[in-house]
């Protein structure tokens, strides 16, 4: 249980680390190491090596010896985003290796409050698979034993995101747009909190893509109530191959009532020029003109009813 958590853990931080914003430097709270860069995005042609200097510094007062561990990771089943650790040397690793490009790496002394900077050799053979390759090095004493899933609670990694040219293919579905509620559950008809915008998107090719596009919501007549910019931040989320990430935007700016509709252009920013535009309709209407509308119907049921008890009782013959 132990470990499930720990992996889970550091998936929350790569993720943080790759899909959010980049840092110059990460740190295990355990242990103190400092690892630089967290993050490394580089193209490596095939046939070719190429090296990537990284840090490790021990803060602490104790000469420490720290060990390297290489893992390939995916995305996690979740739609999140968030990158899923191959901790289980059982488990079966990707077409595209990660592990398989990083030459071993030599345990490393630190002495008290050392930095010491070592390479990273990654060799992409001549019949390397073209796309993307991910995985993570980290660092960990070398007085743990590793078995199955390694826990985070001294160990602090680098991301790696590699792309090898050739035959790269960069196609990207969209499977959901829809309206969703304060919760992110998507609805056509709401009736309360707020209102966001939910897409899915699938990344059908073999390198990570970073959408990016515009948003914009329309009233029953057909106005312009709001532009959104879609996958704005920097930088831009990725979406890893053979995966759909769910992204969520509010809409703000704006009280909703009645029937809007949403219409979202997403192009890739790696790719060609290729865009995605679609549409989907949602209907907002708050409780009180629910209520407003039944009471209504309620009356005039009770009114024309009324006004037929009237008239049969106005036709019905009088008795003498």
């Amino acid at each position: 249980m132990k470990s499930k958590i720990t992996a889970i853990v550091f998936s929350t931080i790569a993720s943080f680390v790759l899909f959010a914003a980049p840092y110059a430097s990460a740190a295990s709270e355990a242990t103190g190491y400092t690892i630089s860069p967290v993050e490394t995005e580089i193209t490596v042609n095939k046939g070719t090596s190429q090296s990537v200097e990284l840090s490790v510094q021990n803060p602490a007062n104790t000469t420490v010896s720290v060990k390297a561990v290489i893992n390939d990771f995916v995305a996690s089943n979740d739609e999140s985003g968030n990158p899923r650790l191959i901790l289980n040397s059982n488990s079966q690793l990707p077409a595209n290796n990660f592990l398989s490009l990083v030459s071993p790496i030599p345990n490393i002394t630190l002495g008290p409050l050392q930095k010491v900077y070592f390479p990273v050799n990654i060799t992409v053979p001549i019949n390397a698979n073209s796309g993307g390759y991910y995985g993570a090095v980290r660092f960990e004493p070398t007085s743990i034993n590793q078995t199955g899933n390694v826990g985070l609670t001294a160990s602090v990694g680098s991301i790696f995101l590699i792309t090898v040219p050739g035959n790269l293919i960069e196609k990207l579905s969209l499977t959901q747009l829809s309206a969703a509620d304060s919760k992110g559950n998507p609805s056509s008809f709401l009736t309360s909190g707020g209102v966001s915008i939910l897409t899915r998107l699938d990344n059908t090719g073999n390198i990570q893509l970073q959408p990016f596009g515009n948003i914009v919501v329309k009233n029953m007549f057909g106005h312009i109530v709001g532009s959104y910019q879609f996958n704005n931040a920097v930088p831009r989320a990725n979406i890893l191959p053979a995966s759909i990430r769910k992204f969520v935007n509010p809409l703000t700016g704006h009280s909703f009532f009645g029937r809007y509709t949403v219409i979202e252009t997403v192009a890739y920013q790696q790719g060609t020029g290729n865009y995605i535009t679609t549409s989907a309709t949602f209907y907002y209407f708050p409780v009180w003109f629910l209520i407003l509308v039944v009471a209504i119907v309620a009356l005039l049921a009770v009114g024309i009813y009324w006004l037929g008890y009237r008239r049969r009782a106005a036709a019905a013959p009088k008795r003498k």
